[in-house]
């Protein structure tokens, strides 16, 4: 019967890696699948790199990270958000996961639970660069390190911090930036610590001040097509929803359609009746900001041609102008969707 799916290219997941992989010029790249790999789901996308030779790979929240970490073998799975209560560094030193230090008193019970526990535990020092949420104050950072070097069975493994996102930064910001992240690197050495691998900047950020890619570069939505970066250098959007025609209908001169009934139809047209709407993440990204009047007309594809959905989509169908296209019930229609939008109970096809 009717189906949504999600539709994942990963042809074109590995060619948007390739280019990025490039672009950071033998930098190497930490790929972050925070939100389900941008909806198009972490687990799969994990495999998918680890077999292109992907071995450190990070997320943002700890059920992420287990389930990646159990999924797949022989990756490193890196936090990129601090965990501080126990229970959950419990969890995190389990599953060997490299974990996010952002407090001393994290730090603390790091090194007081991988003794009980016995196992080791791995942590990158994560610094606050005016996000408000993720670490330590960087005029914090010898304080930080002589913690780290007084505890046992901890392992400094990497520095970081993730910059404020948003408008395209200034190259005046951006140096100050780096400044002030190096200065937290050299206050971590003169402690005599090793700060393993140093990261601050994902590869738009890296692209605008190639000073920025340290010891890696982050790559998140840019691996889909999706970032900052767009189509530029060649990378290609991931991810198509599909599904398919249920009914076929003619309306009359003067119907109204669309789930407000607002729109009017100036002459008689062949409609098709698709199962599928908002609910799916179709059509919810945020409007066009040229204003009302010009919202940017709502596509999808049929039998290869383009055609305009009409009237305002519903919850779980819509409708589509099929006038003037050959079309019958139970034919394909596809449409350009945001992964991230899209419901996690659609299923991804990997393709």
């Amino acid at each position: 019967g009717p189906f949504m799916n999600l539709l994942v290219q990963t042809d074109r997941i590995l060619a948007n890696y390739r280019i990025l992989n490039k672009q950071a010029g033998g930098t190497p790249l930490i790929p972050v699948l925070e939100a389900n790999a941008y909806g198009l789901g972490d687990v799969a996308v994990a495999k998918l790199l680890a077999g292109e030779g992907v071995r450190l790979m990070a997320v943002s929240r700890l059920d992420e990270a287990v389930r990646v970490s159990e999924a797949v073998r022989g990756v490193d799975v890196m936090l990129l958000t601090p965990y501080a209560n126990e229970e959950d560094i419990a969890t995190i030193l389990q599953h060997d996961i490299i974990g996010a230090v952002g407090s001393n008193d994290s730090a603390v019970l790091y090194s007081s639970l991988s003794r009980k526990l016995r196992c080791r535990a791995r942590v990158q020092l994560c610094f606050d660069f005016g996000m408000g949420r993720f670490g330590f104050e960087p005029q914090e950072a010898a304080k930080a390190a002589q913690t780290i070097k007084h505890l046992e069975n901890v392992e400094l493994t990497g520095v970081f911090t993730i910059l404020p996102s948003g408008a395209k930064p200034k190259a005046k910001v951006q140096e100050q930036q780096l400044k002030d992240f190096q200065k937290v690197i050299t206050a971590i050495e003169r402690e005599g610590l090793q700060p393993g691998i140093t990261h601050m900047a994902d590869t738009a950020q890296a692209a605008l001040c190639p000073r920025m890619r340290l010891g890696a570069v982050r790559t998140g939505a840019d691996l889909l097509g999706r970032g900052p970066q767009g189509d530029r250098h060649n990378l290609r959007p991931v991810g198509r929803c599909v599904s398919e025609v249920c009914d076929i209908k003619w309306l009359a001169a003067g119907s109204t359609v669309g789930v407000d009934g607002r729109r009017k139809i100036r002459k008689a047209t062949r409609v098709a009746i698709v199962p599928a709407g908002l609910c799916d993440g179709l059509f919810v990204s945020p409007p066009d900001k040229r204003g009302f009047f010009f919202r940017k007309k709502e596509v999808c594809e049929i039998n290869g041609k383009r055609l305009n959905v009409i009237g305002r989509a519903g919850l779980t169908a819509l409708t589509v102008d099929v006038t003037t296209a050959e079309c019958a019930p139970g034919d394909i229609v596809s449409f350009d969707a945001n992964p991230l939008h899209v419901s996690a109970l659609t299923r991804r096809d990997y393709v």
